[in-house]
């Protein structure tokens, strides 16, 4: 059978390795979620920056040279991005879905950036209707890939949200366990302090946790004891004082008939309460020991 003080330090582990495991997967969720956000932000802005490319190439079809600095920032960033995307910092090893969207992504946007910048150095309008077909078809490829990363990032904070509520309803079975153990304390506390007050006789009123109250109720039962030790100790001496005055009146032959009889009695009563004295003694040094606990 299991001790309570095995039980007490199971459930304070237990528990302990479970609020630490808790807060590790609460923190994993915080920094996952930081990076999530940040690729979805990534990918968002992919849209917004080939939305910005073909607005800027209409711009130059109709003969704003000025366009022409920000159309290349733009297809700067959306190259520099996609790499990241792709097999940089921000890329998704286990997401089979994303990378093969990326893929595609980047097919379609080859041929769309080839096309753009053939068009832009021979600066012709030839190709324009086809350059928009294909810019539509690489803005709704990435708008695929950024619907992908939010549900990639939903799936893995609903599993990380599960394992939290395992963890939490597995510490609750762990405080109600503990807490039954704890009862289970209390309850054998008050039968010791019961049992304790049953045994010193005394309903005294002290301050103090039930053990140091059940341990006062012991230390009126040793008193008790001890004053029972004296009393026998006494009777004993009293009974070898009354040998020796026997011995002394044996001397008389008239009373040695009574006398003989009397001395039975006299050693059998004193090796009687000799024996009482040893047990009463042992029974104090036992008590003793109950009374003053180490712990």
């Amino acid at each position: 059978m299991i001790s309570i003080a095995t039980k007490v330090k199971l459930i304070t582990i237990v528990l302990s390795i479970t609020m630490i495991f808790n807060i590790f997967v609460t923190y994993y969720l915080v920094q996952d979620e930081k990076a999530d956000a940040q690729i979805i932000n990534i990918a968002g802005k992919q849209r917004m920056l080939t939305q910005k490319m073909i607005a800027e190439f209409n711009r130059l079809s109709m003969g704003e040279n000025d366009a022409s600095e920000e159309f290349f920032k733009a297809q700067k960033e959306f190259n520099t991005n996609l790499q990241r995307l792709r097999t940089g910092d921000l890329s998704l090893v286990k997401s089979h879905e994303v990378n093969a969207l990326l893929e595609k992504v980047e097919q379609s946007w080859r041929v769309f950036e080839a096309l753009m910048l053939t068009q832009i150095e021979e600066k012709s309008k030839s190709a324009l209707k086809e350059i928009y077909i294909k810019g539509n078809i690489t803005l709704g490829l990435m708008e695929k890939t950024v619907l992908a990363y939010e549900n990639n990032a939903t799936s893995k904070r609903d599993f990380i949200n599960q394992i939290q509520l395992l963890l939490g309803v597995f510490a609750l079975f762990v405080i109600i366990y503990m807490g039954s153990v704890s009862l289970g304390i209390h309850t054998q506390l008050s039968k010791f302090l019961k049992h304790s007050s049953d045994i010193s006789g005394r309903n005294e009123l002290k301050k103090g946790s039930e053990l140091e109250l059940a341990c006062a109720h012991i230390q009126y039962f040793l008193d008790d004891v001890e004053a029972a030790i004296d009393s026998a100790s006494q009777a004993v001496q009293q009974s070898e004082k009354a040998s020796i005055q026997l011995a002394m009146a044996k001397q008389d032959p008239r009373a040695q008939e009574h006398l003989d009889k009397s001395e039975d009695i006299v050693i059998e009563a004193n090796e009687e309460l000799y024996k009482t004295s040893l047990l009463l003694k042992k029974l104090k040094t036992k008590l003793q020991d109950a009374a003053n606990p180490s712990f």
